[in-house]
């Protein structure tokens, strides 16, 4: 094989891979917080098939899920690449520690999520008190679009600290000019 064969490596950098994690995380956070406010609409029709039926009433919850386990899978994505990149990423030093201290629940939630009904699994579901209920990391409480509850986290919260750091801010900027060139 001739070096004009070899494939070439079409890996994104370390910077673009750490915005490109918090911009899907970003989006996906606000995405659920437009279905859950009615600023995105799931709307299911009624079948004559009861099956059917109760699947399609579901979808609005089912899609909530589905976003939220998106937003902690790519925050803990980040929170790596965070953690095994820093001297590449070029985030203000402060910023970078807020942002790990933010997202230290997030792994144990997207551990229990991905592995907790394994066998032999370490991470297992457990009840969180939280002021608005009880909830473990494979549920989803909402309150609203700004109380959002999975296990120990409130989704709200971390969306708080990551808009207070503006390097991390600063990144989502690149990463839209470097993706639509």
């Amino acid at each position: 094989m001739t070096d004009s064969e070899k494939p070439t490596s079409s890996a994104l950098p370390t910077d673009l891979g750490f915005a490109l994690m918090l911009e899907t995380a970003c989006e996906d956070f606000e995405n659920l917080r437009d279905v859950i406010a009615g600023g995105i609409k799931i709307e299911a029709s009624e079948s004559e098939d009861r099956a059917v039926s109760f699947r399609r009433r579901r979808a609005s919850a089912r899609t909530q899920m589905a976003l939220a386990k998106s937003f902690v899978s790519h925050v803990a994505r980040a929170r790596r690449i965070c953690e095994m990149g820093a001297d590449s990423l070029g985030l203000d030093r402060l910023d970078r520690t807020r942002f790990l201290k933010a997202t230290e629940k997030v792994v144990g939630v997207r551990d229990v999520n991905e592995h907790g009904f394994e066998p032999g699994a370490r991470s297992k579901p457990s009840v969180h008190s939280q002021e608005g209920g009880n909830v473990d990391e494979t549920s989803l409480v909402v309150h609203g679009p700004d109380q959002i509850l999975m296990g120990p986290l409130t989704c709200a919260q971390f969306m708080m600290t990551l808009t207070a750091c503006e390097s991390l801010r600063a990144m989502r900027l690149p990463l839209e000019k470097s993706l639509h060139r």
